[in-house]
C-alpha cells in the first residue's frame, strides 16, 4: 500500500526541515562542484529559507509529507518572458529547487510534489512547467524524464583562459 503524501505550503516555522531536505541535495552539489558550491551549512540555508519565505513574495516553498514528517519541498517562482524580435512572449513556472529524502526516494514525494504545482500553475493560467539540473546529476535527470519533463536546452560551459581545441 502506497502512504499518503500531503502537499502544503511551507511557512515561517519550516525553516529547520526545509534546510535539512535541501542540505542533501547540497551535499551532492558540493561533491561534485566545490568550484561553485559550498560545503553544507545548515544554519546558513536555515537562513535563506527563512529570508526568502519573509521577503521573496514570488518565490513559494511546498512541503511534501508522509505521516506528518517532512519527506520532500519544492521552490517555486513564475517566470515569464515579454515578446520581442526573437521569441513570443511566454509564461511559466519555474521549478527551482526539489529534494527529497533519499529514505522517500522512489515512492512518488516527487510527483506528488510536481503534480501538485502543474495543478495550480494550470489553475492559475500559466502553461509550463520548467527546470534546470546541472549535468553531472543523472538520477535527477531520469527522475525528471519519468515525470514528464523532456530536454529543451543544453547549457556548456569551458574555462575562458584555455585555447579552443583544434
Amino acid at each position: 500500500m502506497q502512504a499518503v503524501i500531503a502537499i502544503r505550503c511551507a511557512r515561517p516555522g519550516d525553516e529547520a526541515v526545509l534546510a535539512a531536505i535541501a542540505a542533501v541535495v547540497q551535499e551532492l552539489h558540493f561533491l561534485e562542484r566545490p568550484d561553485v558550491f559550498k560545503a553544507v551549512d545548515v544554519e546558513q540555508l536555515r537562513d535563506w529559507f527563512g529570508k526568502a519565505m519573509r521577503k521573496d513574495p514570488q518565490r513559494r516553498f511546498l512541503l511534501a509529507e508522509i505521516g506528518g514528517t517532512e519527506v520532500g519541498y519544492a521552490a517555486i517562482q513564475d517566470g515569464e518572458r515579454h515578446e520581442d524580435a526573437f521569441a513570443q512572449s511566454r509564461r511559466w513556472c519555474e521549478v527551482d529547487q526539489l529534494g527529497v529524502l533519499p529514505s522517500h526516494r522512489r515512492h512518488g514525494v516527487a510527483r506528488a510534489l510536481v503534480e501538485h504545482i502543474a495543478v495550480s500553475a494550470r489553475a492559475a493560467g500559466v502553461p509550463a512547467l520548467e527546470l534546470n539540473t546541472w549535468g553531472f546529476n543523472g538520477a535527477a535527470h531520469e527522475a525528471f524524464r519519468r515525470l514528464g519533463f523532456v530536454e529543451r536546452s543544453v547549457r556548456y560551459e569551458r574555462p575562458a583562459g584555455e585555447p579552443s581545441p583544434p
